[in-house]
């Protein structure tokens, strides 16, 4: 990193105590985990709910950091900047490091589908460059403001191309983000319930989402779900940005044909190609289509776009088919969970030429509509005909009580494991799928 001490503190706006030779020098790296501090790396203190990072100062000092960033005084330790809040001096800094290049960068958010939407399009990208090092992408669940600003500053003169996802839990979260990085492009997958619980309403969701156009460069070029029943507002929210357009039919700009033998004629404003989406379930052919537009509106060839989607396998925890007990299936939905993926993932369920196994755990931040949503996911079991069902989770004995057939709720984790493998045999296909919170790996784990 080229930047030296004197330089963060001037980004920063912090007043500097130490030896004031050091502000000359470069920093290596900046570092907010002290066991991860390397010689000459800059430690910031970063204060959240659970720890303050503040505390941990002294010792990145003590493993070789030049100096810590923190927001509060610490006698102990020599060479400090000191700020009013070390959150948002990592904001500053990694706003200031993404400015000095000239990277194309593609924003992602959406309720569902962010990730696997950017990895599709880090296939595509990966392909084109023919180098994941040319790629700077953002790691796992690295999309607040705490993720992203450290994804940023990994910039490197090497890269040619940046995809970030961009995640909220509360109004303006994805304003800051998007300020921070500029996005040459911005992606709004589609709108649904996750985190309804912080914005009262899906149009709630939808005005928050929105704001990732704020950010947009002035040339900026607007990704949108056509399909989607806020598409209105957040075309209106791109304003007069350039917006390519992506959903089922004909007048999107970029949309499915048909599919025959399971390629999809995927039409573009480039000229048609023929696609064999490998990820099981329609959302993941939206997801491929908010890929492909992205894609175009960085001017890939559609030849490369093709093979990069046709190359992309299931992310980890997301509808992976894994090999279960007694030459089962399990599919491994386990990642999260709202009622718009909950839908989608039983769709995938019923699809199954096998006898079909459903269980699920409690899906969160769904506010005082929790219960009435967990009943309603307890309908479209019953719609979609699947009658072997157990749950977890206070919220989900609401989900049981709903369904037909043989729906069974458990209090306990451990007796749903054993009583699911007394009916897993070779035809048997059972998905798996709840919130984080509610650990469900645990139950993949136990049945392959």
């Amino acid at each position: 990193m080229q930047l030296t001490l004197n330089q963060i503190k001037k980004i920063v706006g912090g007043s500097y105590e130490g030896d004031p030779a050091l502000l000359k020098k470069r920093i290596r790296d900046i570092s907010i985990n002290s066991n991860a501090i390397n010689k000459n790396d800059l430690f910031i203190g970063i204060k959240g709910e659970k720890f303050d990072g503040n505390d941990f100062a002294e010792g990145a000092i003590k493993k070789g950091a030049i100096a810590a960033l923190v927001s509060k005084d610490i006698k102990n330790i020599s060479n400090k900047i000191i700020v009013k809040n070390g959150r948002e001096a990592l904001g500053k800094i990694a706003q200031y490091w993404k400015a000095q290049s000239k990277l194309p960068l593609v924003a992602i958010t959406g309720s569902n589908g962010k990730t696997t939407t950017k990895e599709m399009l880090s296939s595509i990208l990966t392909l084109h460059l023919k180098s994941k090092a040319k790629l700077l992408m953002s790691q796992g669940n690295f999309n607040n403001d705490i993720g992203l600003p450290l994804s940023l500053l990994r910039a490197k003169k090497t890269h040619r191309y940046a995809v970030v996802e961009m995640g909220m839990n509360h109004e303006g979260e994805i304003r800051y983000l998007s300020e921070l990085a500029k996005p040459d492009v911005a992606v709004i997958t589609n709108i649904a319930e996750a985190h309804i619980e912080f914005f009262g309403s899906k149009k709630g969701i939808a005005k928050a989402k929105s704001e990732i156009f704020e950010g947009l460069k002035k040339n900026g070029i607007a990704i949108i779900n056509q399909d989607d029943e806020f598409y209105s507002l957040l075309k209106k929210a791109a304003r007069n940005k350039k917006i390519i357009t992506f959903g089922a039919n004909s007048k999107s700009d970029v949309y499915v044909k048909k599919i025959i033998r399971q390629v999809a004629q995927v039409k573009t404003p480039k000229g048609q190609i023929d696609i064999k989406v490998k990820l099981e379930g329609e959302h993941n052919l939206k997801n491929a289509l908010a890929a492909i537009a992205s894609a175009i509106a960085l001017k890939i060839p559609l030849e490369t776009i093709k093979k990069g989607i046709e190359a992309i396998k299931p992310v980890r925890g997301r509808l992976e088919f894994k090999k279960g007990l007694c030459g089962s299936i399990v599919i491994d939905d386990t990642y999260n969970a709202n009622p718009g993926s909950m839908r989608a993932a039983i769709d995938v369920l019923a699809k199954q030429n096998r006898n079909k196994i459903l269980i699920i755990g409690d899906m969160g931040e769904l506010g005082k509509k929790a219960v009435q949503y967990h009943k309603s996911i307890g309908e479209y079991i019953k719609e979609k005909k699947i009658l072997d069902v157990a749950g977890t989770g206070k919220l989900t004995k609401h989900t049981i009580e709903k369904c037909k057939g043989n729906a069974k709720w458990f209090d306990d984790k451990k007796v749903l494991i054993q009583y699911i493998k007394t009916k897993m045999k070779k035809n048997t296909c059972v998905l798996v799928k709840g919130s984080r919170f509610m650990k469900m790996e645990e139950v993949v784990e136990a049945l392959t």
